[in-house]
Formats: C-alpha cells, sequence, structure tokens
C-alpha cells in the first residue's frame, strides 16, 4: 500500500480508537427527576442538571463526579477507560435495588447524616444472614447496630456449637474486632446466636482482591453476594464520605 493510500487508513483508526477510548459513568444518585439512577452516560455527550437538583456519577475508572444545576456540559469528556464492566455492573445493582427497602437513601434525596468512618461498610453485620466481602488490607469487625453492652453473643461454625465463643459485648459500641479464637477464612460460614434457643444467623465471608478504588470494591461486592454492603458503600460515595482508595 502507497503512503497516500495508507494515511486516510491511518487516519480513521486514529478517529475510531479516541471515539473508543471515551469513558462512560453511572447515575449512583440524582435529586433530578429527568436524571434517573442506573443509566449510564456517555462522558463526551452533553446532560442536563436542573437547577437546585444535584446528579452523583461513578466513571468507568471508578472516579465520583459530582454535578450540581443548573449545569450543561459533558460530565467527563476526558474519560480514557474503555472498559464497561465496572458501570454496567453497579448500574445492574442499583436498577435492581433501587426500589426494594434496601435503595440507598442518597436515592431517594434524603440528607440524614451518617458517620464518615463507618465499620459496618467493612464489617460482618451478625444481625443480618448473607455474605460478607472483607478487604485484606484491613481487620475483620463485627457489626452490630443494635449493640447493648454487656450482651453475650455467641459464633460458632454451622456444624453445631462444639466451638461455639460467647462474646461479651463492649460497651459505648457498635463494632469490635474479628475473635482470634474462631479462625476467619475466605468462603467461611458462620452462626451467630443472641439467645440460647435461637436459631441463628447465618453468615459466610469473601476475601476481596487488591482493588484501586472503593467503586470496584462495591461491583466486586456485588457480584459475589454481598449486596447490603455494596449499596452501603455507593450510599457513601454518594455522600462523599469515603476517601478515593480506603
Amino acid at each position: 500500500m502507497s503512503l497516500a493510500r495508507a494515511l486516510p487508513a491511518l487516519v480513521v483508526l486514529a478517529g475510531w480508537a479516541a471515539a473508543s477510548m471515551a469513558g462512560e459513568l453511572v447515575v449512583i444518585a440524582s435529586t433530578d427527576p429527568a436524571v434517573k439512577i442506573g443509566t449510564i452516560i456517555d462522558g463526551k455527550q452533553s446532560m442536563r442538571v436542573a437547577d437546585n437538583a444535584s446528579v452523583v456519577l461513578i466513571s468507568s475508572a471508578g472516579k465520583r463526579v459530582a454535578l450540581s444545576g443548573p449545569y450543561s456540559g459533558a460530565p467527563q469528556p476526558a474519560a480514557l477507560s474503555p472498559d464497561k464492566g465496572l458501570v454496567e455492573s453497579l448500574s445492574q445493582l442499583i436498577t435492581k435495588h433501587a426500589d426494594t427497602p434496601a435503595k440507598l437513601a442518597a436515592f431517594r434525596g434524603a440528607d440524614k447524616p451518617v458517620p464518615a468512618t463507618r465499620p459496618d461498610l467493612w464489617g460482618v453485620d451478625i444481625a443480618h444472614a448473607g455474605s460478607y466481602c472483607l478487604p485484606a488490607d484491613q481487620d475483620a469487625t463485627l457489626w452490630w447496630d443494635g449493640a447493648r453492652a454487656g450482651v453475650l453473643v455467641s459464633l460458632s461454625g454451622p456444624t453445631g456449637r462444639a466451638r461455639e465463643l460467647r462474646i461479651r459485648w463492649p460497651g459505648g459500641k457498635q463494632h469490635m474486632p474479628w475473635p482470634k479464637e474462631i479462625p476467619l477464612s475466605d468462603g467461611g460460614d458462620y452462626v451467630v446466636r443472641f439467645h440460647a434457643r435461637d436459631p441463628g444467623v447465618a453468615l459466610s465471608t469473601l476475601q476481596m482482591p487488591p482493588l484501586d478504588t472503593n467503586a470496584a470494591r462495591a461491583a466486586w461486592m456485588a457480584e459475589h453476594g454481598c449486596t447490603r454492603q455494596a449499596l452501603k458503600i455507593l450510599d457513601a460515595i454518594a455522600r462523599d464520605q469515603l476517601e478515593p482508595r480506603s
């Protein structure tokens, strides 16, 4: 092929590459009725946010983007990540749970303050059965929203009470370190009981791999069954209560 014929082809390929590198974002919180949560938006396309409304998005690179109305423009024209997996995963999570009791307060436009440091985001909620995804770079904790000082709680494996550990809950706290007497394992199953005849709350733990952003953590949680945690993480991101990487 001659140089004269090759140059137009290279120009076309360069244009295609630039288009393919356009980033996408997903809406995780919105007080603008016209901007629906869970919507995936092309970062190079113009969008509008109504006066006195606000919209929070997460980019395909896991970055938080907050827009306040009145706003008109491209939310992230310089986005360069072609990976759609993150935004698609978060979009599915949000749209599936936005109309359930588990939906985020931020989605409803609520402004109830919550503490910036929340052990419940990364810990095991002993009052709710299910799977819990634990970061490799943080010590595991037990979380109990209804904690009462001095109450005895038992923790054991699911096959019986031979290795049951009775824990006296510390005063003034809703969380405590995972007890060293009970081994914590990836894919481990446990049962928490609050009294002798309690059938127990079944819990399982999964070890998360190292991830660059909290948005990526939320997506990983959602994909591995840790839905309650994933929704809480997104809520904290929407409220700007987490560091970009904690």
